[in-house]
């Protein structure tokens, strides 16, 4: 009888492939991401002080329909970088609230316009001055052309993630 010798297994769960996440920019860019969304004026804190039951989905589409003004549901799904079904669940919700209202397209009975009502642009100036704070705290800690370098870099960044896009995906022949 021959003598068998251990079969060596690798230890359980062990990865093939390890990644150093501090220098992996997509994880980099996510916790800044929540970590800014977590500084200053907490905007879950914030909704829930106005006593309107809405949730940061629901402020998201206010605050890029302030910034706008009306626009599609596809649109600010665009800006949003999300689907269009979260939008127009958020939309029902705001809708429902009398926040937001919508305009059929004359041309194209499958367009939607979205825009804030007098109540939504009330809300939208009640939560805004406080993001903006927050927003001016975050930032506070660069100087006037480190912010300018940054925004460069991140708009190139931008513009490199669209042309990725464009380049990966299997819609073109």
């Amino acid at each position: 009888m021959a003598d068998k010798k251990p079969t060596e297994k690798a230890a359980p769960g062990k990865v093939k492939h390890s990644m150093d996440l501090q220098s992996f920019l997509p994880f980099v860019m996510f916790r800044f991401g929540a970590k800014m969304a977590q500084a200053g004026h907490k905007l879950p804190l914030l909704l829930q002080e106005t006593g309107v039951p809405i949730g940061e989905r629901e402020w998201r589409i206010i605050s890029i329909l302030g910034a706008y003004g009306g626009l599609t549901n596809g649109r600010v799904a665009e800006v949003l970088v999300t689907d269009a079904a979260t939008i127009t669940r958020g939309v029902k919700v705001l809708k429902r609230l009398g926040f937001v209202d919508t305009k059929i397209s004359k041309r194209d009975r499958r367009r939607v316009l979205i825009y804030l009502t007098d109540a939504g642009a009330d809300f939208h100036d009640i939560i805004s001055p406080k993001r903006i704070e927050t927003g001016e705290l975050i930032d506070s800690c660069f100087k006037d052309q480190e912010k300018e370098e940054l925004f460069h870099l991140l708009n190139k960044l931008d513009r490199h993630l669209q042309h990725m896009e464009n380049e990966l995906d299997d819609e073109w022949e």
